[in-house]
């Protein structure tokens, strides 16, 4: 394979020289000390020359007392003096050209690298075809997670035995503590993925899901250069081989060189603005096929990626006996910090990446292929200590200073708060506390709601799970109550059993599907910490609700998730919400119903805590279809004489990547029909407080309109810094433009035979659709969100059951 060989160029034919010696040695970058490859190395006044190899290391023939001269794209040129008798291995320092990097100053032949160009898009459906032809064959991926420590800080009062729990790693003054470390080998056959073995271990381990999923998962593995975009951190950067590199990159062809007697062009590339989100860096095509061989990405600083310092990309294919390239190697490694790190280095250097200060998190993941035979008979644990994967090996006592760090009393803190937020639980052993969004609340009935809210955690059952709460009011002064269980009977949770009964104060305007779409719905507000403390109003409109509930679910390995669910409630009327029917009214009803859910999420990646899966927001599509069938019984009626109701419900959520610029969504759509009360018709819900909440209405009052057919639109543009980061002053805050639009549309139609009078609080005389739009930014702080809501047409504008438009605030982070 070529680039395990010395690359030797002839430009001319010298002629032999019997006095002829050989010298040999290394070309390093004299900041870091890192290998050169491909640099040029030639005899000064003549056309002799050759390139370093992978390595850095190089052999060259000279004549006596002859000057040689090194070079390479972005580093001074050097000119070193070789006398006769030369022995010992040279040691070359090539200074990085810090200006010639930033403005590309070489001189390119721009007219033959646009002709070149063209071939690689003659020829790119070819090449990638051909990669994808290649199905069987073996990956060994090893993903590395480390912060940077200063040894010499205060951590060491709150750190035991620093030395024993942190590493050095080569270059670095800092001391580096391991969070996650992971090797994963798979085989891959007639496009069937099967991992054979797997290790991994994390210090936060209610975290390590989340995290992989979050932040490995988008830190690309397959960097698919033959794609038009390559998706990292969710941000879809444009491929310097896509059909339209050409409108974004400026692209150089540095040079051509022989190997083995095939010319081989390397070219690098620049963003034209260098405050796109776009990639800089080098890669080498190979002439006639022009099919990639090696390709070097970086993210500039100006990119401005939220929390990122430094990226860098590297693939290097490998050729098959077909002529064919296919991969030999993918690497990725990622700086990410809360703040930027100070230096001079230039803007489209891959140095950033080695420019780490304490608190930075170095991630670095490495993946390496093979389609040899021989490994069939070889053990997959063992797969890592063959020639054919010749990658670095996590030793044992990284994985011990993992297991150490994990008993560290501030390690278990963050572990706790971090699982708090993903699930909305804090354990306690084997206690877990929560939902934690439920612990306090406020309404009318009650004036300050707390509750205990508890279950068994895993540490107790693995299998089951019984919890409940206990709530008290300090207005109403009466306590509330619910008892839960959860039952998985085999090892995984392709069928789970579940049961509650509840006596409580439950929200009319509460959207009972939400926990379809949502990871964690507070069935109590908004699931906002800044709504809880700035509520102006206390929601008056709970009824007071016993019920009882049997789910049984069905998830299947990847695409569906069935549930059906019996369910039994007995509601009664409260000071706010009166069930009143031909001026009579009456004091309570019982609902008797069956729900069915399905659900498809087409293959996505899911992380399960506990016996929840939770799907996160990505370019998969969650979809949602529900089934409601039940009857309403009065009192002194017989059942006989109920009427039935029904209503179906759809919704879909996902993302949109459209480059710098990403869309979430969130639609639904329902139809109620038959003899139902009015608390099943759908109530958009509002928010009266400072507090942004995305998936509900934000200029709404708690209860403003009441439809049996009816569609939610909810978008949420993120501009990804397209116009902040070109704003002198301004990009340096990294701020990222937001605009999100929602409406509601519905009727209230004949097919609703409403059991009770739809009381007066609602307003469904005005047809047209109820509307908000908002602008703002994010990542103010790196962690807030502000937007100004206003009310997009003027239908609903001076309503007593609306704000005409408003300033909300949102916790929220995001790259």
């Amino acid at each position: 394979m070529w680039y395990r060989l010395i690359a030797i160029v002839f430009l001319t034919v010298v002629s032999s020289n019997i006095f002829a010696q050989k010298v040999s040695g290394s070309v390093l970058d004299e900041k870091n000390k890192e290998p050169v490859p491909y640099a040029n190395i030639w005899m000064k006044g003549t056309l002799q020359g050759i390139m370093t190899d992978p390595n850095g290391h190089f052999t060259i023939s000279h004549p006596k007392n002859d000057t040689l001269c090194v070079s390479s794209v972005g580093y001074l040129q050097q000119e070193i003096p070789i006398k006769m008798n030369t022995d010992n291995q040279l040691i070359i320092l090539l200074k990085e050209e810090v200006e010639k990097i930033r403005e590309i100053t070489v001189k390119p032949e721009i007219p033959r690298a646009k002709v070149l160009f063209n071939e690689i898009q003659k020829h790119k459906k070819e090449n990638r075809e051909r990669i994808r032809q290649v199905n069987d064959y073996k990956t060994l991926e090893n993903t590395t997670v480390y912060v940077a420590v200063d040894s010499t800080s205060r951590i060491n009062r709150v750190i035991d035995n620093m030395e024993e729990v942190t590493v050095r790693i080569d270059h670095q003054q800092l001391r580096f503590s391991p969070i996650y470390l992971s090797e994963k080998a798979e085989q891959i056959t007639n496009d069937s993925i099967q991992m054979v073995y797997q290790k991994k271990d994390g210090i936060f381990p209610r975290l390590n899901q989340a995290f992989e999923t979050l932040i490995l998962n988008n830190v690309v593995v397959d960097l698919n250069f033959y794609k038009d975009q390559v998706f990292i951190l969710d941000r879809g950067f444009i491929s310097p081989i896509s059909n339209s590199a050409m409108l974004y990159y400026n692209l150089y062809l540095n040079d051509s060189v022989m190997v083995d007697s095939t010319k081989f062009f390397d070219f690098s590339f620049a963003p034209k603005n260098k405050y796109n989100q776009l990639f800089s860096g080098h890669f080498t095509i190979e002439d006639g096929s022009f099919a990639l061989t090696s390709i070097d990405v970086y993210i500039s600083k100006d990119a401005n990626l939220n929390f990122v310092n430094g990226f860098e990309g590297h693939v290097v294919y490998k050729k098959m006996d077909d002529n064919a390239w296919f991969y030999n190697e993918q690497k990725v490694g990622i700086n990410l910090a809360l703040t930027l790190n100070k230096d001079s280095v230039s803007t489209y250097s891959s140095k950033r990446i080695k420019n780490v200060s304490k608190g930075n998190w170095l991630i670095n993941r490495s993946t390496h292929y093979s389609t040899s035979e021989r490994l069939n008979g070889i053990r997959a644990g063992a797969w890592k200590n063959q020639p054919e994967f010749a990658s670095e090996k996590l030793d044992a006592d990284t994985y011990s200073s993992v297991d150490k760090l994990k008993e560290q009393k501030v390690v278990k803190g963050i572990d706790k708060v971090g699982g708090m937020v993903l699930t909305s639980y804090v354990n306690e052993g084997k206690i877990d506390i929560g939902p934690v969004f439920d612990i306090y609340s406020t309404n009318t009935i009650e004036g300050s709601r707390f509750s205990i809210p508890l279950r068994t955690s895993e540490q107790m059952f693995k299998n089951f799970s019984v919890g409940g709460f206990l709530g008290y009011g300090t207005k109403s002064e009466e306590l509330k109550y619910g008892v839960n269980m959860t039952f998985q009977p085999l090892e995984t949770d392709k069928f789970l059993f579940r049961a509650r009964y509840s006596n409580d104060y439950i929200l009319v305007s509460q959207d009972k599907y939400l926990r379809f779409i949502k990871n964690n719905p507070n069935n109590r507000g908004t699931g906002n910490f800044i709504a809880i403390f700035t509520s102006r109003e206390r929601n008056p409109y709970l009824k007071e609700e016993e019920s009882f509930e049997f789910r049984m679910e069905y998830n299947a390995p990847n695409d569906t998730h069935f549930e059906v669910a019996p369910y039994l409630l007995a509601s009664t009327s409260t000071p706010g919400v009166h069930f009143i029917r031909n001026n009579v009214e009456y004091s309570h009803y019982k609902n008797y119903g069956l729900f069915f859910n399905l659900r498809f999420v087409f293959g996505q990646h899911y992380d399960k805590y506990y016996f929840d899966r939770v799907y996160y927001v990505n370019p998969t599509p969650v979809v949602n279809l529900n089934c409601d069938i039940g009857q309403t019984l009065l009192p002194g009626h017989s059942m006989k004489n109920a009427g039935l109701y029904c209503q179906f419900h759809g919704a879909i959520q996902g993302r949109i990547n459209m480059g710098q610029v990403f869309m979430n969504y969130i639609f639904n759509a329902g139809y109620l029909f038959g003899k139902a009360p009015y608390d099943l018709l759908d109530q958009p819900v509002g928010s009266m407080s400072l507090g942004y909440a995305k998936d509900r209405y934000n200029l709404l009052q708690f209860a403003s309109f009441a439809h049996n057919l009816y569609t939610n639109t909810h978008l949420h543009f993120n501009g990804g810094g397209i116009i902040l980061n070109k704003i002198p002053l301004i990009r340096k805050l990294k701020l990222r433009e937001i605009v999100s639009f929602k409406c509601h549309y519905g009727k209230l139609g004949d097919s609703y035979k409403g059991v009770f009078d739809l009381p007066d609080y609602y307003s469904n005389d005005d047809k047209p659709p109820y509307t908000e739009i908002g602008f703002g930014v994010t990542n103010i702080f790196k962690i807030l969100r502000v937007e100004y809501v206003h009310q997009f047409d003027n239908t609903y504008r001076n309503r007593n059951f609306t704000d005409n438009s408003g300033i909300r605030f949102r916790a929220e982070m995001s790259f």
